[in-house]
C-alpha cells in the first residue's frame, strides 16, 4: 500500500520511517523549499524515543545527544540549593532532524510542495499541491503541525487558543562562555522556579550536532505571563508583520529584546540574567492548548502536533509524535482492514493525548502560568 505524509518535520519523518518498516511505500511532501534550520532549539528527549531511535540504527547512543546526570534547583541567588540524579538526554530540533532525514530515502522526500486540497473517493485519497501537482494514495497523513492543512480539511473550526503565556527562548555558543559558567551547567539540567514563571537550562549539541566540549550550546526557556495585547505586541515582529505561533531567531523586534534583558535583571540570579543579556537573537514560542475529536476520517489521518499541542513542561510534545507514529504503524501491521487500525488507534491515541494535555495544564497552573485554561469544546 501506498502512504502519503504532509509535513516532514519530525513528527512527519518518524512517521515515514515507521511506515517504511511496516512495508508502506512512503513519500513526504514538505512545504518548506529547503532543508529546515532553525525551527526550535533544545528538547528533552523520552527514552522510548531514543531507544527507537538506536534500535533502529538511526543513531548511536554515543551521539543521540548530550547527557545530564544531574538536576539542580536555583535560588534567588543563583545557588544550587538542592542536586539529584537525573538521567536524561538532551538534543536540538535541528540535530534531531538532521539524524532523521539523513536516515529517511532522499528520493521520497519532496521539498517545495504545499497542499492546497484534498478529496476522498472510497478507498483513495487524492491531493493537490498549490503548484497544480497532484497524488493518489492509499492512506494520506497530515503531520503538517500547528497550521496543519489537513486538520482544517477535517476540522475547519478547530484551531490552537492562546493558553495565557509563551516562552523566550535562547542558545549560547559554549566558547562563548567561561570555564566557570560551563562547569555551572554541564552535565546537568538547571531549573530556576520563582513566583509564575520558571526558567531551565541544559547543554545541547551544536548547530551541525557536534557533541564534543567547546562545540556545544547552552539552551534556556524562560516561561513568562502574557495578556492578549503583550502578546500582540511582542508578536509584531521587526517587519510590522504580526506572526501567529512563533518569532524566530533574527525577528523580534529591539525594543522587545531590551525589555526582556531588563526584566532578566530584575527577575533572575545573575548566573542566569547574564545569559538573557548575552543572547544575542532570542526567540519566543506562543503556549497554545489544541485538540481534536478524532484522528482520521476514512483514509486520511491527522497525528502529532497537527492534532494535539501538549505543553513543554511535559517534555513530551516530540514523544507523542514518536508514540502516535509508532502505535499506527503498528497496528495497521497486526489488522486485516485500514479501517479497524485506524478506530483502535484513534480510541488509544486520544486518550494518550488528552492524559498529556491535562498533565501539562496541571504542571503550567503549579507554576502560576496561563491566565484562562481554555481549550476546544467539541
Amino acid at each position: 500500500m501506498k502512504a502519503t505524509i504532509i509535513g516532514g518535520s519530525i513528527g512527519g519523518l518518524l512517521t515515514g520511517i515507521a511506515l517504511q518498516k511496516s512495508g508502506y511505500r512512503v513519500d513526504i511532501y514538505e512545504r518548506s523549499a529547503s532543508a529546515m534550520q532553525g525551527r526550535g532549539a533544545g528538547l528533552v528527549v523520552q527514552p522510548g524515543l531514543m531507544n527507537y531511535m538506536i534500535h533502529q540504527g538511526i543513531s548511536s547512543h554515543q551521539l543521540f545527544g548530550v547527557p545530564a546526570t544531574q538536576r539542580q534547583i536555583l535560588n534567588d541567588r543563583g545557588y544550587p540549593t538542592y542536586r539529584y540524579e537525573n538521567d536524561t538526554s538532551f538534543t536540538s530540533w535541528n540535530y534531531l532532524w538532521q539524524q532523521l532525514k539523513a536516515y529517511f530515502p532522499e528520493e521520497n522526500y519532496h521539498y517545495n510542495h504545499q497542499l492546497a486540497g484534498l478529496h476522498q473517493a472510497g478507498d483513495i485519497v487524492n491531493g493537490t499541491f498549490i503548484d497544480g501537482s497532484q497524488i493518489e494514495t492509499d492512506l494520506l497523513i497530515g503531520a503538517d503541525g500547528y497550521n496543519s492543512v489537513v486538520r482544517k480539511h477535517l476540522f475547519p473550526d478547530i484551531a490552537p487558543l492562546y493558553a495565557g503565556y509563551v516562552a523566550y527562548r535562547g542558545l549560547i555558543p559554549e566558547d562563548e562562555l567561561t570555564a566557570e559558567e560551563i562547569d555551572f551547567f554541564a552535565d546537568k539540567f538547571t531549573l530556576y522556579p520563582y513566583s509564575n514563571s520558571h526558567l531551565l537550562a541544559y547543554l545541547v549539541p551544536g548547530n551541525d550536532g557536534e557533541l564534543g566540549k567547546g562545540h556545544r550550546q547552552l539552551n534556556w526557556v524562560w516561561y513568562l505571563n502574557k495578556t492578549e495585547a503583550e502578546l500582540k505586541e511582542l508578536m509584531t515582529d521587526k517587519n510590522g508583520i504580526e506572526r501567529q505561533y512563533s518569532m524566530p531567531a533574527t525577528f523580534l523586534r529591539q525594543e522587545n529584546i531590551a525589555e526582556l534583558r531588563s526584566r532578566a535583571q530584575i527577575e533572575l540570579p545573575e548566573i542566569l540574567s547574564a545569559r538573557v543579556q548575552q543572547t544575542q537573537n532570542p526567540f519566543v514560542q506562543v503556549i497554545v492548548d489544541m485538540a481534536v475529536p478524532k484522528m482520521y476520517e476514512g483514509r486520511v489521518v491527522i497525528l502529532g502536533d497537527a492534532a494535539a499541542l501538549v505543553r513543554p513542561h511535559t517534555a513530551s510534545g516530540t514523544a507523542k509524535a514518536y508514540e502516535d507514529a509508532a502505535a499506527l504503524a503498528a497496528l495497521l501491521a497486526q489488522h486485516t482492514t485500514v479501517a479497524s487500525a485506524l478506530k483502535q488507534w484513534n480510541t488509544v491515541q486520544l486518550h494518550y493525548a488528552a492524559e498529556l494535555i491535562s498533565y501539562g495544564r496541571r504542571l503550567a497552573k503549579g507554576s502560576g502560568l496561563g491566565q484562562n485554561f481554555i481549550h476546544n469544546k467539541y
